[in-house]
């Protein structure tokens, strides 16, 4: 068993990490063939954090446990994966989901989560892997209450770049040949998102659009909180995933209430599932539009097993003429 604190970004805080490899020859790292390998994530969940210390909600964040697998997939794939430094890695897909929802409520005591995570290498060319994808299963002080996916790829750099560059060219195209996307009338409130700071509020107020008018288009808000989340993924020129997982859950709050009328302080972002198109460009426009998923035929909410009232949603994120990303979520309301 291979045991050691890596360093410590201060966007996670100090954190443990044990590699468990599944036979004495993966102790090895230079012979070991490229095979599933698991690992021990465990830290304490942030208080003092501009972004993540400054939440209104009643509930634990899943971006944390998301960041926290994205960065020790970043470091295994060097360490253990023999993945070269010149690759550019990417995010494919991720998603989170809380399966026990009391170990997710804040009871002013600091909590500690843990990870237990499994990598396996993808398309390996000369034992080298191009692509990762891991699984983890998430325990809050203890207590096995989610899990947290995702898929990484490692590009190389000139492949990277030309992908940018086709990617940015679209980006700068306006939505429509009439108009440059929605004006939002305003901002909300950090409350109605789960914040305390303003500067934490990442989308406008929503616009109604479709045909039937059942769907809902947000300004994204490249602010301070984004500009954050993009110096603390280690990319500060690339939108990181994070800020999509932040986007979507304020959006989803703001929607939830909008079509449901679900009350913001006791509403929670439950489940996840992002697929990323292509590459999103900071500096430009970007629109979140939402619609409601699958509906019960009598129109009411649906409910999940304990009863409670949850919606589902699908989420597109546009930049330009193009889709950078499709997610699937769920907002619960807790009552």
């Amino acid at each position: 068993m291979d045991t050691f604190t890596p360093p410590s970004p201060s966007f996670l805080g100090p954190h443990h990490l044990v590699h468990r490899p599944g036979s004495p020859e993966a102790f090895l790292l230079k012979a070991t063939a490229p095979v599933r390998q698991n690992f021990a994530f465990s830290a304490q969940l942030p208080e003092e954090h501009p972004l993540f210390g400054d939440s209104e909600s009643r509930y634990h964040d899943l971006l944390f446990p998301v960041e926290s697998l994205r960065r020790t997939m970043l470091f295994a794939a060097r360490r253990y994966f023999r993945v070269p430094a010149g690759r550019h890695p990417v995010v494919a897909s991720g998603g989170a989901a809380i399966t026990g929802l009391d170990a997710w409520r804040r009871d002013g005591v600091r909590a500690g989560i843990s990870l237990e995570l499994g990598m396996t290498p993808l398309d390996v060319v000369g034992g080298v892997p191009r692509g990762l994808e891991c699984e983890a299963a998430v325990s809050i002080d203890g207590e096995r209450c989610g899990t947290a996916s995702a898929r990484l790829v490692f590009l190389a750099r000139g492949v990277h770049h030309s992908h940018r560059a086709l990617g940015r060219q679209e980006s700068e195209e306006p939505m429509t040949a009439q108009d440059g996307g929605p004006v939002s009338a305003g901002m909300p409130l950090p409350e109605q998102v789960g914040h305390r700071d303003s500067r934490n509020v990442l989308v406008g107020l929503p616009e109604y659009a479709g045909a039937d008018g059942d769907g809902l288009v947000f300004p994204v808000h490249a602010g301070a909180a984004a500009a954050l989340l993009s110096e603390a993924s280690g990319a500060p020129d690339e939108v990181p995933p994070m800020l999509f997982l932040e986007v979507s859950r304020q959006v989803g709050l703001l929607a939830a209430a909008e079509l449901r009328g679900f009350v913001p302080s006791y509403a929670v972002l439950s489940r996840w599932q992002a697929s990323f198109l292509g590459f999103a460009e900071p500096g430009l426009p970007l629109h979140c539009t939402v619609r409601e998923g699958v509906r019960r035929t009598d129109g009411r909410v649906s409910r999940d097993e304990a009863g409670r009232p949850v919606i589902d949603l699908r989420l597109s994120f546009l930049q330009g003429s193009r889709v950078v990303a499709r997610v699937t979520a769920a907002v619960l309301q807790d009552c």
